[in-house]
Order: C-alpha cells, then sequence, then structure tokens
C-alpha cells in the first residue's frame, strides 16, 4: 500500500515583467487524486514515510509525461517522498542521466534513509519562477529520522523544457546539500561505556569487564601443527574447527579471531600464547556480573543486537556488534544505561575527502542504576538457597524497598555474556530446576494457611465474626455433610479456642468454619478480599518480570471450567487450597503492609539513576491499603505475633527463643503428588518492624519446619549487621 500523498493546490501570481515569466507560491500541481493530508501534517506539504523496499531501478529512458513545470516539479516530490527511485528517474533531465546510472542515483537516497534512519520525509514547495524553457522551484525538506532528529534544508531545483516534457536537472545536493556526484555519507561516532548497577551502598552488580579475544595471524604461522594443538587445549575445541575460523582470511596479515577468555584465564594462559609465533590476543570490553549467580534474576544480562533487533536499534545509534539489555535491570533500564552515542552525519568527497558534517546528534551520557539492594544481605539469602529450589524476599514494610530477592536455582549472567555455544544454552533453557525464572516473582504456587490473614480479614470486615468468637476443634469437621469430611492439620484437635488464637494456631476447623459463612453470605466475598490484598495482579515492581498469580472465583470457575462454584470452594480457598495461586512477591507485600497497620507500597527495586544513589532517586509510591480496620488490624498482628513467641503457634518451637520478638505465618501448601511448598512469611521486630520477609521453597514440606528456619536466619543475619 502506497503512502498518502497531498493533493495539490496550487496558488499563483502573475508578476507585470516585459518577458513573459511566471513567478508563484506553490505546494503541489495538478494530476494527483485528492486525499486527506496525515495527521498533523500542514495541507499544503507532501509527506510520507520511505517505503520499505523501493522499486526496482532501470536504466530505461525518461517515460515522464508532465507537460507544465508545475506538475513535473510535484510529481517529483510525490514519487520522493514514496521512495519510488525508479520513476523519479525518469523526470531526470538527459544530462543528468548521463552523469548518474540509476542504480547511482538511487544509492543516493538510501544510503541517507539508511543513516539516518529517516522514518519520514516532508517537502514544502514555497516559490516557483518559470522563464520560458526552464523553471526554478525553491522548496523546504524536513526530514524526520530517529539517529539525528528532524534535518532541515532550504533549496533550490531546476527544471527544463526537453521534447515538449518538462524534467528536473537533478544534482545530487538534491539528497543533501553538500552532496555532490561521486561523494558518499558515513557515520563518526563516540562510544559510550555503559553505566554501571550498583547495590544501595554502591558495590557493583553490574560493571565493565574484560573479555581477551585470541586470533590467529595466518602469516606468522611457523609451525601449525604446534599452534592448533597449542589454541585446542586451552580453547576446548576442535584442532580442525579452529583451523577453519582463520582459513579464509582475506590476506596473511589479517587477525582472525579463533576464540575468547577471561582476563583471568588470559592471564594464566599469556606465557604459553604468547610464546608461539602466529597467535596474537586483544582486548574487549565487556559486560562484567561480579557477582555471578548471586543477583543474576535482578540484574538480567546483556546480549549482541540481533539482525532482528538491529533495523530498529540502528536508528538509535547500536551498531551490529553493540550489546542489549535482554533480562531484568539490563532490559528494563536499557537506554538510561546505555546512553546513547553522539553521532556527526559526515560527508566524504569522491577522493575521500571531508566536505562537511550535514547533521549531527550529541551524545547522551550513560546513567549508573543503584538498586535498593543490600549485597551482603542478598549473598546471605541466596546462600540459605543453595541446592534448593525457591526464593527468599527481603522487603523494609516502611517503603517498599526491596532489601534481597535471591531465587534458586540461578545461573551465571557472565557465562552468557562470555558467548554459550547453542547446546549449553539449549541445555539451560531445558534445565529442570528452570534456573531462568526469577521464582521471587514469577513462580505462581498455592499459599496454603498463610492465606488465612485474608479469609479472617474477610470474617471480620464483613461482620459475620468478631475476634473472640468462639470453636471447637476435634480434628475433624463434616460442615459440608458426611460425604465430605475434612480435618485439621492437628488430628487430635486444638479444643476450645476463639478466632484470635484460631490464627495463631492455623486451626483448620476455624477456617473452614469461616469458608462455609463466607459463601453462604456471599460467595464473591471472599475472592474479592483475596483481590484487595493484591493477589491476583501483578504488583507493578519495576524492573524484573512477574506473574499476576491467580484467585479463583465462580465467574472464572465458570468460563474456565465450565463449572458452578460449589461452597467446598471457599472453604478450600479459606485455607489458602484449591486453584489460588501466588507469587511470593505478592505474598511479602502483603506482610509487610500488615506490618506498617495497613499501608500498601509498591516494591521498589530502584534507588536512583544518577552519579549517585540520591540523583534521580523514585520514591515510595502507596497503591492501596488493607482492608482492615485498626481494632482488626492490632488483632491479626497480635496472632502472628503469638505465632512466633506463643507456645500455641505453630512456629514457637523454631522462633520463640529469639532476642527479639519476630511476627509472622506459616504455609503448607498441598501439591498433589508431591511434597507440598513450605511458606513462612512474617515480620521483625514484631514491636517496630524494619524487614518483611517471605521464604519459599518448592516442594519443600512443612513450613513451620523447613521455611520458619531460614526465615530466622535471616532476621538474625538482619539485625546482626544492623547492630540490634
Amino acid at each position: 500500500m502506497q503512502p498518502k500523498v497531498l493533493a495539490p493546490r496550487l496558488s499563483r501570481r502573475r508578476l507585470l515583467q516585459a518577458a513573459p515569466v511566471l513567478m508563484f507560491a506553490m505546494t503541489a500541481c495538478g494530476g494527483l487524486p485528492t486525499v486527506p493530508p496525515p495527521p498533523g501534517t500542514a495541507a499544503d506539504t507532501v509527506t510520507a514515510t520511505p517505503a520499505a523496499t523501493p522499486r526496482p531501478v532501470t536504466e530505461a529512458g525518461p517515460t515522464a509525461t508532465a507537460e507544465t513545470p508545475e506538475a513535473a516539479w510535484q510529481e517529483f516530490l510525490s514519487l520522493w517522498v514514496r521512495s519510488d527511485y525508479a520513476s523519479m528517474y525518469e523526470f531526470l533531465t538527459a544530462e543528468a542521466r548521463a552523469n548518474t546510472a540509476a542504480e547511482d542515483f538511487a544509492t543516493y537516497y538510501q544510503d541517507l534513509a539508511e543513516a539516518t534512519g529517516l522514518r519520514q520525509s516532508r517537502l514544502e514547495t514555497t516559490s516557483g519562477l518559470i522563464s520560458g524553457t526552464s523553471a526554478q522551484f525553491s522548496f523546504r525538506k524536513l526530514l524526520i529520522t530517529e539517529r539525528f532528529g528532524t534535518i532541515e534544508e532550504t533549496q533550490t531545483a531546476n527544471l527544463v523544457l526537453e521534447n515538449g516534457r518538462w524534467y528536473v536537472a537533478w544534482h545530487p545536493s538534491l539528497v543533501l546539500a553538500g552532496m555532490d556526484y561521486g561523494a558518499s555519507l558515513t557515520i563518526d561516532s563516540s562510544d559510550i561505556p555503559r553505566g554501571a548497577i550498583y547495590d544501595r551502598n554502591g558495590k557493583p552488580l553490574a560493571s565493565l569487564g574484560t573479555r581477551v579475544i585470541v586470533g590467529v595471524v595466518p602469516g606468522e604461522i611457523d609451525d601449525e601443527t604446534i599452534l592448533l594443538n597449542l589454541l585446542a587445549r586451552v580453547l576446548g575445541e576442535k584442532p580442525e574447527i579452529l583451523q577453519e575460523r582463520y582459513a579464509s582470511a582475506g590476506r596473511p596479515d589479517w587477525f582472525m579471531p579463533v576464540g575468547e577468555l577471561s582476563a583471568e584465564q588470559a592471564q594464566e594462559q599469556y606465557a604459553v600464547l604468547s610464546s608461539v609465533p602466529g597467535i596474537l590476543m586483544r582486548e574487549r570490553p565487556v559486560r562484567a556480573y561480579p557477582e555471578g549467580a548471586v543477583a543474576a534474576h535482578l540484574t538480567g544480562y546483556v546480549g549482541v543486537v540481533t539482525s532482528e533487533e538491529l533495523p530498529e536499534l540502528q536508528a538509535l545509534g547500536y551498531r551490529d556488534d553493540d550489546v542489549v539489555g535482554q533480562a531484568g535491570l539490563e532490559e528494563r533500564f536499557e537506554p538510561e544505561l546505555a546512553g546513547r552515542r553522539g553521532s556527526r552525519l559526515i560527508i566524504i568527497g569522491p577522493n575521500g575527502e571531508v566536505r562537511g558534517v550535514a547533521a549531527e546528534q550529541p551524545s547522551t551520557p550513560s546513567q549508573a542504576l543503584y538498586t535498593t539492594i543490600d549485597l551482603d544481605l542478598q549473598r546471605y539469602t541466596a546462600g540459605l538457597l543453595d541446592g534448593k529450589r525457591g526464593a527468599i524476599i527481603v522487603l523494609d514494610p516502611r517503603d517498599g524497598q526491596v532489601l534481597a530477592m535471591a531465587s534458586s536455582p540461578s545461573f551465571d549472567p557472565n557465562a552468557i555474556v562470555g558467548g554459550m555455544t547453542g547446546a549449553d544454552w539449549a541445555k539451560l533453557l531445558e534445565d529442570e530446576g528452570r534456573p531462568l525464572v526469577n521464582r521471587a516473582t514469577q513462580s505462581e504456587l498455592p499459599l496454603g494457611s498463610v492465606f488465612k490473614i485474608v479469609t479472617e480479614t474477610a470474617a471480620l470486615e464483613t461482620g459475620l465474626f468478631e475476634t473472640d468468637s468462639s470453636f471447637f476443634c476435634n480434628g475433624t469437621w463434616d460442615g459440608l455433610g458426611s460425604a465430605f469430611i475434612k480435618y485439621c492439620w492437628l488430628r487430635s484437635g486444638h479444643g476450645a479456642l476463639n478466632l484470635e488464637q484460631g490464627l495463631t494456631a492455623s486451626c483448620d476447623i476455624v477456617f473452614y468454619e469461616l469458608g462455609k459463612a463466607l459463601q453462604e453470605a456471599d460467595r464473591e466475598a471472599l475472592p474479592h478480599y483475596a483481590e484487595l490484598f493484591g493477589f491476583g495482579a501483578r504488583t507493578g515492581i519495576v524492573g524484573v518480570p512477574e506473574s499476576p498469580g491467580l484467585v479463583p472465583d465462580p465467574a472464572w470457575k465458570e468460563a474456565t471450567l465450565g463449572e458452578s462454584w460449589f461452597p467446598g470452594d471457599s472453604v478450600n480457598l479459606a485455607i489458602g487450597q484449591g486453584q489460588l495461586l501466588v507469587t511470593p512477591l505478592q505474598v511479602v507485600d502483603m506482610i509487610a503492609a500488615v506490618a506498617n497497620d495497613g499501608t500498601m507500597y509498591r516494591p521498589r527495586l530502584v534507588l536512583g539513576l544518577g552519579p549517585q544513589p540520591t540523583a534521580g532517586a523514585f520514591q515510595p509510591e502507596k497503591v492501596g491499603a488493607l482492608p482492615l480496620t485498626a481494632e482488626h488490624l492490632a488483632s491479626i498482628k497480635l496472632s502472628l505475633r503469638d505465632v512466633a513467641m506463643s507456645p500455641r503457634g505453630t512456629a514457637y518451637y523454631v522462633l520463640g527463643d529469639m532476642a527479639v520478638a519476630v511476627a509472622g505465618k506459616t504455609g503448607t501448601a498441598e501439591n498433589p503428588g508431591v511434597a507440598p511448598h513450605a511458606w513462612f512469611v512474617g515480620y521483625a521486630p514484631a514491636d517496630e518492624p524494619r524487614i518483611a520477609v517471605v521464604v519459599m521453597l518448592e516442594n519443600g514440606g512443612e513450613g513451620s519446619a523447613v521455611a520458619a528456619p531460614l526465615f530466622r536466619q535471616v532476621v538474625e543475619y538482619f539485625l546482626q549487621v544492623s547492630g540490634q
């Protein structure tokens, strides 16, 4: 489909002179259909986006049929904005065609479009002068480009009458002022070092490092057998493969890369490699991740620009050997971390001389990115997960800052940046442990008893129960009928207890009763309160991908499973089972809001952009409040404190003797056929919370037995380091 072209509107003004001369102001002439101008385009401007694929150019003679100079010039402009270079060439005078082959004519325009990232051309004729067999038109040219912004030029074009038709006396300067026959364009750009990624204290998570390119200069080889055997041993490649990499050298003095080493590896092998004639080494700057797998899911990694990405990125100053963020913070903050190369569009004369600078784009400095992460705490939490599948997140409940976010298994981004073979990349993708998945934000799992915080909130805020409502647990519950017997996790039963105590003891019987009552009052109530707590939706954290999870409700079940919502669905949801799916980030976000008395902050991973943490700082963002009265929230907080610090609590035997009182909730999410997922979520100190923590272990077992001990270790480490 051809771009739309503005319909011609001719305005003439005759001047009284002795000779028959016509001068006029115009933007287009007759012979073109009338169509509306593109949005934002003046009605007297010819404008279009260059065609992606120009028409083939031929050497055929002129077939233009314009009988007036106005019509010829307007048609030439219309073809120009459509990048129809073959048809434009037909409007050239015989002399112009003699000076320029059709292919060369098209190349002038194509090179300009490629060099500048041309998006749109706007051509406006401002005046014209016709005298006998010649005509002259002044026009304003706006080239809207990706790389240089808008290039604006005011130029003049000459037309002549040949054999009863009007033709353009074309010259390369019409393409770009300063161009001449045989001239070309080149881009001179300045490199910008990529901005580093730091923790909150300025310790590097991603920085500039060095890789060493090992190459062969064929003309300097003395003994090829010795050379190949040495390279095969050092680089871990077969000799014949290495030989193929330098065999295609066009000249014997060319440096042909055959492999790469890290700076440390190169230092170890330097003596032996440098002793063999024909082997040379060159350094190249690369992205380095000093912490390896410790923060890999946060930083992400960079990769060389792909052929699919290049057309778009080239217009932004990228080259085919540049790197671009592929995941995590590297991808999300690519413009800030990469900055933008300064570029100059230089006109080179036919003899290689510089004719001038046609356009210039100043460089945009890269920026350092300071995260909210405490690297020491990040290392510690990652170490606790070694050999396990799970996640640990530590938040500051006072403003939502992420102090640590560990996911296991992890991966080493340095291995990706260093260059993985296809087989190694496939192995990483097919790893059953899914090391590329950030379990902290992307794992969607049932929550188990931690969800009882939501259930109790719904029961209290709907007025169905009070904090001192009484229950009795004998270990068995038949509230849905004798055919649907359910059991408490404590088969011997908890005996008589109130709602506040029920949460502390995590009594399933109490919450079966709550689920049944909520179903009878309003089957939408419990799913609704789950959503008010932030479940079933992404938190909106910036810098890492996250999953939304799922809060099942009657409409979802009907639409997805084709089934009705039964009382048993509400009862299962009341204890965090059924189809409920959550992420660890959603869970710690919830407990942080409980800890700070109800304010929900958006979790924040970025502290600031600039030369120091306070420069370009990101501010805390309040996104809501827990749907709890102060009285009910205080009751829930008391129950959570007792979970850890009271003999009735499910985590007392793990946390009860801690030097500082803490609060939290255990969770053991059933996973049919395999071990349950273990959860613990809590905050510390209980009275003046400074950290909120979630521990999730996939198929880890009982939350109190395996997740709570890790919570304790995180809290004790944090308090020790912070001097408490």
